[in-house]
């Protein structure tokens, strides 16, 4: 994991939920020292394990290999949360803390989670204006829909 999302696990989940509800653990394959470093150096306080190296992963380990989900050359590692089953309620290859935080307090059964959205006025919640005297995408975004499935020929 990268500093800013060990430190985001390290206060958004770590620090808040009590340890015998959710389990904080750090998986890698890179060497004692580098972890007992990036510890200390992040002030990491969750249990971090070593990974022994695997065969096929991209960035090896038994464990990684085992988990393994094709990230496009994301630079993320991948995040899972398990419940007290074992079963895997997400797995994303791409930080998410506020979804995270809703899967988990579904699990425990926590119903209400504050969280900040930005706003930007006369804009929706996905990012378009509210009011365009043309609608279609590729009058929105002409430069990210020519050359894909959105644009056709006339009569096509």
């Amino acid at each position: 994991m990268c500093s800013p999302e060990l430190s985001d696990f390290e206060t958004t989940i770590w620090q808040t939920y009590p340890q015998d509800e959710v389990l904080v653990i750090g998986i890698t394959a890179n060497n004692q020292n580098q972890i007992d470093n990036f510890v200390e150096e992040n002030g990491i306080t969750y249990p971090i394990l070593f990974d022994p190296g695997g065969g096929g992963g991209v960035q090896g380990g038994e464990t990684y290999d085992l988990y393994y989900l094709p990230n496009d050359g994301s630079p993320y590692p991948r995040d899972f949360i398990i419940d007290e089953s074992g079963i895997i309620q997400y797995a994303n290859n791409e930080i998410d803390t506020e979804w995270m935080l809703i899967i988990l307090n579904e699990l425990l059964g926590n119903q209400e989670i504050e969280l900040t959205v930005p706003y930007s006025e006369n804009w929706n919640m996905i990012g378009l204006p509210l009011s365009v005297e043309n609608p279609d995408a590729q009058f929105l975004f002409p430069e990210s829909v020519e050359n894909t499935l959105f644009t056709f020929t006339e009569g096509g």
